[in-house]
């Protein structure tokens, strides 16, 4: 399901009006409007401050569907009842006389016949392991970033992606781009967070989210002309 017939199935089941919602979120109704028609997006705080007010988690919302896994207990433990030392006497016992027998028949009853090859512990090893397979890539095939922003003042780059696994974000330098600036991009409730407190003031010609399962990568440029001061940022999309 998408984010606008999410929000209008969300917005009903809680009884809200276009009118209610956007007076929530200080916005116009025409916004909530365009919002449920999927003409545009709200931002990162509007989304978040949405996820509170219905009540519902940004994963959700997004329109990313949440397996719950079961939960499954262990049986519980059923005390075995003590034997007593008289059976395990008899038992013994019997035991030595079945051997005894059978020891004598093979000796002096059966012929003798080669002993059967035994495998040796590393070939019964080896013959345990399961075949190798190749791991599925939790990599998605498009990758895409919506409601990039900057929050917090100039500490914080939110965005949402199609992926819930960390990645990082990477800024190239406008007049240097052979040493570009790697941050690790967080994911967290269904939202990628970068802090960017400690990169230098200055303009940078793209910033690019990568990820990478350490066998194949997946890489999209999420902003150009990104420009950071004590002021904010600005950037083009």
């Amino acid at each position: 399901m998408l984010f606008h017939e999410k929000l209008i199935q969300r917005r009903k089941e809680r009884g809200m009006t276009q009118e209610e919602l956007a007076a929530c979120l200080s916005v116009s109704r025409q916004t909530v409007s365009k919002w449920e028609n999927g003409e545009c997006m709200p931002d990162a705080d509007k989304f978040i401050r949405l996820s509170d007010i219905l009540e519902i988690s940004l994963d959700e919302l997004a329109g990313r569907e949440v397996e719950v896994a079961p939960i499954v207990l262990p049986a519980p433990e059923v005390p075995q009842p003590k034997k007593k030392p008289f059976r395990w006497m008899v038992a013994a016992a019997v035991c030595l006389v079945i051997g005894a027998g059978c020891f004598a028949a093979g000796r002096y009853v059966f012929p003798k016949q080669a002993p059967a090859l035994v495998p040796t512990e590393t070939q019964q090893a080896v013959s345990a392991l399961p075949e190798t397979q190749e791991s599925a890539s939790a990599l998605p095939e498009t990758l895409t970033v919506t409601n990039f922003g900057l929050v917090e003042g100039r500490k914080k780059i939110r965005f949402i992606a199609n992926a819930s696994m960390d990645g990082s974000l990477v800024l190239y330098p406008k007049d240097d781009l052979t040493h570009p600036i790697e941050l690790q991009a967080v994911y967290k409730n269904g939202m990628y967070i970068v802090d960017v407190a400690y990169v230098p003031d200055g303009c940078y010609s793209q910033a690019v989210f990568v990820l990478s399962d350490g066998k194949q990568e997946r890489s999209v440029c999420v902003a150009k002309y990104l420009t950071l001061d004590g002021s904010g940022a600005s950037w083009d999309g």
